[in-house]
């Protein structure tokens, strides 16, 4: 993901209505007193179902003629279509998802840290205001006794590239270095066109392969049908892992990914890469090790390292804690930075609590804090 890329994206939307930090605290009242029991839409093999996210985040160390604090909101629309399934037990089915993300306050948590702290980094990339958008359209394919799949269509890469358990932004870690590709792959925008093929061998270890429209944009998805074909700048990546079983994919997985990216600007960028994972799950604990390299403009970073730990032992409640350092990518020297989160999720039936503690090192334009402590709140609304 590239700063200007990101920036230009949110830099035009200010004007929106702004709520208080009051205001925010009652949006979460209303949340808890009112957790209904999950209601999805069943229609023999047809589901779908809602979900409703709130996330935002404050700091003490905001710059003077900067907000404390930004909020977000996504709503989300999920149908999955089972079309068939055969007598080995592969499926094929067809997935829609589209989101609205809106803002709450005058800023977005996505450039909390750039505009608001100073400092280099991205939290919760998925809270921004960029309204209505798609998120994927695709077939899923099983093959083998579920031991190949294929996905074609408008694809979310975060679905499948350099995965684990911890990294999902809305279950899991909230700062991007603790996510996908640890800060140094350009992830393309969700609703991106291509196809991903994997399969897992006899021995449990594993191929993936993905190629898909580096240029996609989420709001204007149906573009990519001419993009992939005219203005050939793909995103490309090869996976070889091993996994301790098929049920334990995203648990028990150490895998390489390597990447290569023509960009998302309008002229061609050359960037590459390859990062490296392992996660294992032992009895509650979920240990992890993650770490990338990047050549290029488009990554936020151009090497990241970072190490945690999850704990499941609190009766579906989930404690996760990780520390990072990354060299940003930029043109001029800046400090290395310094990453670390804190997250405890909460589940109340349909409701998931997910408060959070970070801290950012080397606030670079900020001038009057070096460091922040950061307070982050994400809900989560399932109906």
């Amino acid at each position: 993901m590239t700063i200007n890329h990101t920036k230009n994206n949110h830099s035009n939307r200010k004007s929106k209505k702004q709520i208080s930090a009051l205001q925010y605290t009652g949006l979460l009242g209303v949340l808890l007193s009112s957790v209904p029991v999950s209601a999805a839409y069943v229609d023999g093999n047809l589901k779908i179902n809602g979900d409703y996210f709130l996330f935002g985040l404050g700091s003490g160390a905001a710059m003077e003629d900067k907000d404390d604090y930004a909020v977000s909101g996504i709503g989300r629309v999920t149908a999955n279509w089972r079309a068939f399934e055969d007598q080995s037990g592969n499926v094929g089915q067809v997935q829609l998802r589209v989101d609205h993300k809106h803002r709450l306050t005058n800023d977005v948590p996505l450039m909390y840290i750039f505009d608001n702290l100073g400092g280099y980094g991205i939290i919760q990339p998925a809270f921004s205001d960029i309204g209505l958008r798609l998120t994927n359209l695709y077939w899923r394919q099983e093959f083998n006794q579920q031991n190949t799949e294929l996905m074609v269509g408008f694809l979310d890469s975060t679905d499948y590239v350099d995965t684990y358990a911890l990294g999902n932004p809305y279950a899991g870690f909230s700062n991007l270095q603790f996510s996908t590709g640890v800060g140094t792959i350009p992830i393309p925008d969700e609703s991106t066109l291509g196809f991903t093929l994997r399969h897992i061998t006899s021995d449990n270890f594993y191929g993936l392969v993905s190629f898909s429209d580096a240029l996609a944009d989420s709001t204007e998805p149906f573009d990519g049908l001419s993009q992939i074909v005219r203005d050939n700048q793909y995103f490309k990546s090869l996976e070889i892992g091993w996994i301790g079983a098929k049920d334990a994919f995203y648990v028990q997985n150490i895998h390489m990914t390597l990447w290569h990216s023509d960009g998302k600007q309008e002229q061609e960028t050359e960037n590459y890469g390859v990062n490296v994972s392992a996660t294992y799950l032992m009895g509650d604990w979920m240990p992890f090790v993650r770490a990338g390299v990047s050549h290029g403009d488009e990554s936020l970073y151009e090497s990241s390292f970072t190490f945690g730990t999850g704990y499941l032992g609190f009766d579906g409640n989930t404690l996760g804690m990780a520390v990072g350092w990354a060299k940003p990518n930029l043109p001029m020297e800046i400090d290395e930075i310094v990453n670390a989160e804190v997250y405890y999720r909460m589940q109340f039936g349909a409701l998931s609590l997910t408060p959070n503690l970070q801290y950012v090192s080397d606030l670079a334009w900020n001038p009057s804090e070096e460091n922040a402590l950061i307070f982050g709140l994400r809900a989560r609304l399932t109906f």
